[in-house]
């Protein structure tokens, strides 16, 4: 495979990564509306651990940079609160 080549499939994998950004972004609504209705924090410590302890599982076992993966993963929970304090300060239900 030439190197333009590689560039193009690294491209169409950056697309499917953005896209599933966007789909675990998009249910933060969901999220931040079963948190309300249960009374529950924006930041729930617990899942928070669970997902960065997945993400460096999931490295280790596929021979990546388990840190690396562990700090993509800690922006994924960002944006997602970042979402739902929006929709908290906004007020909605």
């Amino acid at each position: 495979m030439d190197l333009s080549a590689v560039r193009e499939e690294i491209r169409k994998i950056d697309l499917k990564i953005a896209e599933l950004i966007k789909a675990r972004t998009d249910l933060a609504i969901h999220v931040y509306k079963a948190k309300k209705e249960q009374n529950f924090a924006i930041v729930d410590n617990k899942q928070v651990e669970d997902v960065l302890r997945r993400a460096e599982e999931f490295a280790i076992a596929n021979g990546l940079n388990s840190d690396a993966m562990k700090r993509i993963f800690e922006i994924l929970i960002e944006m997602n609160t970042d979402e739902q304090e929006r929709f908290l300060r906004e007020g909605i239900e």
